[in-house]
């Protein structure tokens, strides 16, 4: 009953389905009128009540004009609707789905916060850019999740992809990276982070380890991190995987081919689908939290 309720909020407050329920009734109302117009007609042809035929099938020509020109404007303006996606689905599902729930369009990570992370390059030629922040918790773990941009203005280097970060405080003091063998490699101007070899020659062949200490990458290179970092591949959420265990956060990125949500609401788009799509790409963060 309460999903029921939540759908019916929802729908009320974009108001497509309002319209095509209009246009619907319009359409049957139009299918009566040109019945009652052709029937008029019969009237008229068999010389049975024929001013009566005279006067209805006129009238029904009349309210059939109006009732036409009425349907046309109302499916031209259903036509054009389009609503904000992100304001009336991901916004309200967000705020519902998880505990402390909340979406912004705009407001998300800084430039700054980004490269804090050392997952990407830091020198001045790069430039970062984030939308689309999703926050809450998850079985009592605190996450963000938004989408990102990352920029080179020396080779046209451009990607897009989805950040995630995760209030879990792991062993390692120091920072430690990974990164897969197709990612570009993490150029650091400003760190003392720098690309190392793992003891673990199946991790080198996967992937790539930044770390400052590479005693302690090692010591958080367990055979339990190892399996979890083999199944963060096989989600398959992206070509470009990144995590980095750091000041008690782990930082999870995925490249992927476009924004994480679409921009508009339409009159193609059906809010319980919607719904359905928009807690399907949530179960992300509850899948990479499951594995870490």
């Amino acid at each position: 009953m309460e999903k029921k309720k939540f759908v019916k909020k929802l729908e009320k407050a974009i108001g497509i389905k309002k319209k095509k329920g209009l246009v619907n009734s319009i359409n049957a109302t139009l299918f009566f009128l040109v019945f009652l117009a052709f029937y008029s007609i019969f009237m008229n042809h068999t010389g049975w009540m024929l001013s009566y035929g005279i006067i209805l099938a006129a009238i029904s020509l009349l309210f059939l004009a109006g009732f036409l020109s009425y349907r046309i404007k109302l499916q031209v303006e259903l036509n054009n609707m389009k609503m904000d996606y992100r304001k009336y689905i991901v916004k309200p599902v967000a705020e519902k789905y998880f505990e402390k729930g909340s979406f912004s369009r705009s407001g998300s990570l800084t430039e700054r916060e980004i490269i804090s992370s050392l997952m990407f390059s830091d020198g001045s030629e790069y430039k970062y850019s984030s939308s689309n922040e999703l926050k809450g918790i998850y079985k009592d773990i605190k996450f963000s999740n938004s989408d990102m941009t990352e920029d080179c203005t020396t080779n046209n280097f451009h990607v897009i992809g989805r950040i995630f970060i995760f209030d879990m405080p792991t062993k390692n003091v120091n920072p430690v990276i990974f990164t897969n063998a197709s990612a570009p490699i993490i150029e650091y101007h400003h760190s003392r982070v720098r690309l190392i070899k793992a003891e673990d020659e199946n991790i080198n062949k996967m992937f790539r380890v930044y770390a400052f200490d590479e005693r302690e990458a090692n010591e958080l290179l367990t055979e339990s991190m190892i399996h979890k970092l083999r199944e963060l591949v096989s989600l398959q959420l992206g070509k470009i995987l990144k995590v980095s265990f750091h000041s008690n956060k782990v930082y999870v990125f995925f490249a992927t081919d476009k924004p994480t949500y679409e921009e508009f609401f339409t009159k193609k788009n059906d809010v319980r689908e919607e719904i359905h799509k928009v807690k399907s790409i949530f179960n992300d963060v509850g899948k990479i939290i499951d594995i870490l």
